[in-house]
């Protein structure tokens, strides 16, 4: 009798565990279809960011962009009355400013073309105190030297944005006196994905630049309007420039005062068109497919 019980419950113990064996694999299973599904779903989400910042580092953004004023103090100086000729008073204007854009890379680059002296980039503080130093210096001068005036500008200008190629001009404008002051601006456009500005080489090779020229000269000379001996400097001394920017029409090449015409003339704009110069660009630079040339158009 004591063996057939104990047989009996050495056979319920058995029967017990082999159920709870069955619920804690099963478990078990469920556990592991679990961490498998996870796994999947972990897998796609990273596929979607990859994907996501792939798209993200090939936008091109639109550039929006505000004047921030840098520096900007004027200060008038009242003479002493004086039996010679001098001046009642003097005035001295010193302004700065660049441009906040949305690209925080933009920004820096711009500050750098504003600023930078003899390769070097100053930072905020340090242009800031040099700024204020050259006013001070100006103003005491002024003081031992009666003048009308001095004015020192520089200033930032975006011009526009097409696709990837976006167009800036660094301003500039001093006066010390005499009959007017002199400036300009110095033209460059960028490529937003490269954050590179455009050269000249980038868009020529040395070797057509003659050719360049020449359609420029016609371009000044009004296709024949103007003759040789009438223009403001000779062709031995007329020059492509390097002061250029890119856009729809093609290339405007940048002249400042006195360079190609007197300063009541102004900056002067002397644009080839893209269908004048898709034969005398690299092949790489029609690879970068920055504009539409008209043998692309037609096909």
């Amino acid at each position: 009798m004591k063996s057939k019980l104990i047989s009996a419950l050495i056979l319920s113990v058995l029967l017990t565990a082999g159920c709870q064996d069955k619920e804690s694999q099963a478990q078990i299973d469920e556990l592991n279809r679990t961490v498998s599904q996870l796994t999947e779903q972990n897998k796609r989400l990273e596929m979607d960011l990859s994907v996501q910042k792939m798209r993200a580092d090939n936008l091109i953004p639109s550039i929006f962009a505000e004047e921030e004023v840098v520096f900007q103090k004027s200060e008038t100086i009242n003479y002493p009355k004086s039996k010679e000729y001098a001046p009642e008073e003097g005035k001295i204007e010193y302004s700065v400013s660049t441009l906040k854009t949305n690209a925080d890379w933009l920004n820096a680059l711009l500050w750098a073309e504003l600023t930078r002296e003899n390769g070097n980039v100053p930072t905020r503080e340090e242009f800031v105190a040099a700024y204020q130093k050259q006013l001070d210096d100006t103003k005491k001068e002024m003081l031992e030297i009666p003048s009308i005036g001095y004015e020192d500008k520089r200033w930032v200008d975006f011009i526009g944005q097409r696709e990837k190629l976006a167009t800036f001009a660094i301003g500039y404008y001093g006066f010390s006196g005499g009959a007017h002051g002199m400036g300009g601006k110095r033209y460059f456009t960028l490529d937003m994905t490269t954050h590179r500005i455009l050269q000249l080489t980038d868009l020529f090779d040395a070797n057509v630049l003659s050719k360049i020229k020449a359609l420029l000269w016609e371009v000044y000379i009004r296709n024949g309007e103007v003759k040789d001996d009438e223009t403001f400097v000779g062709k031995q001394d007329f020059n492509v420039s390097d002061n250029f920017y890119l856009d729809f029409n093609g290339v405007h090449f940048i002249y400042g005062a006195y360079e190609i015409a007197p300063y009541a003339a102004g900056e002067q704009d002397l644009t080839l068109g893209w269908w004048q110069l898709e034969d005398l660009l690299k092949a790489s630079f029609k690879q970068q497919n920055y504009v539409k040339l008209v043998s692309e158009a037609n096909e």
